[in-house]
C-alpha cells in the first residue's frame, strides 16, 4: 500500500469525521500559535527532473525555519520522460499535485505551462525552487496577515481553533512524511539520492472556513507522517492560514 492509499483510507475514516463547531475544544498539550502566522512555502518538483536535485538538498533547510510552513510536492509529468539511463517514476508523484501546480501558474504567472523546481510563497508569489536568496527573499516580504490559529490533541484527534480573517477560504489537510531518502536507478538522475523532508502523500479537503473562523477536528495521521492545515481563499489563491498538527 502506498503512502497515498494510506492517507487515502485516513482520510475516509477518522479524518472523514472532521467538522467545523462554534464551541471550544477540550485540549490536552495545546500549542498556541504566535502573533504572526507561518508563510506557506511550497516546492513542486520531481525526482526525474535534472534540475531538481539541487532544490531538494536546498528545502530542508527551509523547512526547518520556524516561520513557515513548507510542503514538498513531487508531480507526475516527468514520469513520462526518458533518458539515455531510461526513465523514474517519482514514487511520491501525483496528478492531484499536478493540478495544484498548473492552478497557481494560472492565478500567478498568467500562463498554462509549468515548471520544476518551482516555489509558491503564500499562494502568490513564485520563484525557481533552487533559488535560495529568492526564496529567502519572499518569505521574508511576506505580509504574514490572515488568521490566527492554535492547534492541540483533544481526545485522540487533532483540533485547530481557527481566527478571523477578512475573506476565510477553503481547508485542507496535507500529509508528509517528514524525511524521505530515495536511491535513483534510472532516468536523468540515476545514481544520485534524494534526501528530502516534508514529502507530501496526500491533500484532503475539509470544506469552508467562514470570515467569523471556527474549529476544525480531523484524525491523527499514521506515526512515521506529520501533518499540516492550510486554509486559502477560493480558487486557491492567498493563503488565509497555515499550520502544522501538533506533535
Amino acid at each position: 500500500m502506498t503512502s497515498f492509499q494510506r492517507f487515502l483510507r485516513f482520510s475516509l475514516g477518522a479524518a472523514a469525521a472532521c467538522s467545523l463547531l462554534s464551541g471550544p475544544a477540550r485540549a490536552e498539550n495545546p500549542r498556541e500559535k504566535g502573533a504572526e502566522r507561518p508563510v506557506l512555502v511550497e516546492l513542486f518538483l520531481s525526482q526525474a527532473c535534472p534540475m531538481c536535485p539541487k532544490a531538494a538538498a536546498l528545502f530542508p533547510e527551509i523547512a526547518a525555519r520556524d516561520d513557515v510552513v513548507a510542503l514538498s510536492w513531487h508531480i507526475d509529468y516527468w514520469n513520462m520522460t526518458s533518458s539515455p539511463d531510461g526513465s523514474w517514476a517519482d514514487p511520491y508523484s501525483h496528478s492531484a499535485f499536478t493540478k495544484r501546480q498548473k492552478r497557481y501558474n494560472k492565478n500567478i504567472r498568467h500562463k498554462s505551462s509549468i515548471y520544476t523546481p518551482q516555489v509558491v510563497v503564500d499562494g502568490v508569489a513564485e520563484t525557481v525552487g533552487a533559488k535560495h536568496e529568492k526564496i529567502s527573499a519572499l518569505i521574508d516580504a511576506a505580509p504574514r496577515a490572515g488568521a490566527k490559529v492554535t492547534s492541540s490533541l483533544s481526545n485522540g484527534a487533532i483540533a485547530f481553533e481557527i481566527g478571523e480573517s477578512e475573506h476565510g477560504g477553503n481547508a485542507y489537510l496535507v500529509t508528509f512524511k517528514k524525511r524521505a531518502s530515495t536511491r535513483i536507478t534510472s532516468g536523468y538522475n540515476k545514481g544520485k539520492v534524494f534526501d528530502e523532508a516534508h514529502v507530501v502523500t496526500g491533500l484532503q479537503p475539509l470544506g469552508l472556513v467562514r470570515k467569523r473562523g471556527g474549529e476544525i477536528r480531523v484524525g491523527r495521521p499514521a506515526d512515521d507522517e506529520g501533518c499540516a492545515l492550510i486554509v486559502q481563499e477560493p480558487g486557491q489563491a492567498r493563503v488565509v492560514s497555515a499550520a502544522y498538527c501538533p506533535g
